[in-house]
């Protein structure tokens, strides 16, 4: 089933019967207005029975009558924008199943059904630009909604819309100006976030609000509010890219593995804020997950990482058909990887796993130390980070060569990337010096990255040598593993050059 997506910039107005049509005209910006053009409409919206996806500011409807009847999917983006994915109408009563994947992690193993049906007389008037472009349109709703969440019940309003024509960011200007000249002659700038809102009332939730009010209001005094600001931030991330790896977008399992470690570092670097219990449950949960999608994540990185060691070599030097062989090696095993995280991502546990990370952002089990000013307690526990990569950093310069050099190199890389995440959590509290902290903790994580990236490669080019046996690929696969030492080496050296300015790096408390 086709679908399309697009970005909407839109302003809603509380309107009664009496308010009388503001003279568009007039408005800056507004060159020409249209001849009206009315519409029927007739939207049914759909929800789990707990409004999972009103709880994330998404709207799944089903709408016939108006130039773009069918399914709509709205996915929050930002400050009067979202996101809305369109599918062709179908079937009144079962949902796309690729509107269905994108909203999985919110709606876990809950069904989605009806919860309300509204039905809007709709007046529209298209906004021209001085050159004759359409720059927006204003809409006048006449709404009567029935409501069959809860206690069935049924009421009408009246609301006004502007909706810019393109939201490319360069209207954002004109939908400020249109909003404040409409406010200026009347007209009230909406509460509601949609009809949906207005249509359930009192059973809309309205989440992280108080959170929101104390982050503002205990930023500067308590140590958990920038850590939980930034566990929302990571979780929200998650959610998202969820739907992507669902769709097989490009990059996908990379991203949610990267939120998902995120998530798990931060819990680990300020542990001592929260109660120690639920924090372990959590970083097995995502400790698992993460090795779920790291099969696939590392099959993608080596494929990638040899595939292109072989097209640098000379062709002379390519004795048989090794990339075919390496394409299918390397087939199988992501294919194996992929089947294992679809299974992981429609399973109970993890769902489970996101409930249990919810309750803990919105409930969060806090210790005495969650109370101690935010910038004395999070300089403490990055510099504590900070302290820990020196320590891995002593361990692996003194490590044997070998493979105890190589496994002392890759904890000196997981030991950067929590400092790294534990900085990021604390920037709204240190700002640039939390920021540069982090840069240069990534900067090591790359560096060793490629190391790691060289010493898996010649872990994958032994065996591939050794399953040639006498062959002529053996040959090939030796030069390879030669070319990935001096890379190794490289790296190395490359650390070992820059380690010392980061290793000096601190916040102040």
């Amino acid at each position: 089933m086709a679908t399309s997506s697009s970005v909407e910039a839109e302003q809603k107005f509380d309107a009664v019967e009496s308010t009388p049509l503001p003279t568009l005209e007039t408005i800056d910006g507004v060159g020409r207005v249209g001849e009206p053009v009315s519409h029927t409409l007739e939207a049914t919206y759909f929800d789990t029975r707990q409004l999972a996806l009103a709880r994330h500011g998404i709207t799944l409807r089903r709408r016939t009558g108006g130039h773009d009847a069918g399914w709509h999917l709205k996915l929050p983006l930002g400050p009067g924008k979202r996101t809305e994915i369109h599918a062709p109408l179908g079937s009144e009563d079962v949902v796309p199943t690729e509107l269905m994947d994108r909203v999985l992690a919110y709606t876990r193993a809950n069904a989605v059904s009806v919860v309300a049906t509204l039905h809007t007389e709709r007046t529209s008037y298209a906004l021209y630009g001085g050159h004759g472009e359409r720059v927006a349109d204003f809409v006048d709703d006449h709404v009567r909604a029935n409501v069959t969440l809860g206690e069935a019940h049924e009421l009408q309003w009246r609301e006004w819309e502007v909706e810019l024509a393109a939201s490319d960011g360069k209207g954002d200007a004109l939908l400020a100006d249109l909003t404040h000249q409409l406010s200026s002659v009347g007209a009230t700038p909406s509460k509601r976030s949609s009809k949906l809102a207005t249509a359930l009332g009192g059973q809309w939730p309205t989440p992280g609000k108080a959170e929101e009010k104390k982050d503002k209001k205990a930023a500067k005094t308590e140590a958990s509010v920038p850590v939980l600001s930034y566990l929302r931030t990571q979780l929200a991330g998650l959610l998202l890219q969820d739907a992507h790896v669902r769709l097989h977008r490009d990059d996908s399992v990379h991203q949610l593995r990267a939120y998902t470690r995120r998530i798990r570092s931060v819990l680990h670097s300020y542990r001592e804020i929260f109660e120690p219990e639920p924090v372990a449950g959590l970083e097995q949960g995502l400790k698992s997950l993460a090795e779920t999608l790291g099969r696939y994540r590392d099959t993608e990185v080596l494929h990638e990482h040899l595939r292109a060691s072989l097209d640098e070599l000379p062709e002379e030097l390519v004795l048989g058909p090794l990339h075919a062989e390496l394409e299918e090696r390397m087939e199988v095993r992501a294919d194996t990887a992929k089947a294992a995280i679809q299974a992981r991502l429609t399973s109970p546990h993890y769902f489970r796993l996101l409930d249990d990370l919810e309750a803990f952002i919105d409930t969060p089990p806090l210790t005495e130390k969650a109370k101690a000013p935010a910038r004395k307690a999070t300089a403490k526990l990055v510099n504590k980070a900070v302290k820990r990569l020196h320590k891995r950093h002593d361990a692996a310069v003194a490590a044997a060569v070998g493979h105890s050099r190589d496994e002392a190199f890759h904890n000196v890389r997981k030991a950067a990337k929590k400092m790294r995440f534990a900085a990021a959590a604390a920037e709204s509290v240190h700002g640039k010096r939390a920021a540069k902290l982090g840069k240069a903790a990534h900067n090591v994580q790359s560096i060793l990255g490629t190391r790691q990236d060289s010493v898996m490669a010649r872990r994958e080019l032994l065996d591939l040598g050794s399953a040639a046996g006498a062959g002529s690929a053996a040959f090939t696969y030796g030069v390879l593993y030669a070319v990935e030492g001096t890379a190794s080496d490289a790296a190395q050296r490359k650390y070992l050059k820059k380690s010392a300015k980061v290793l000096k790096l601190r916040l102040k408390k």
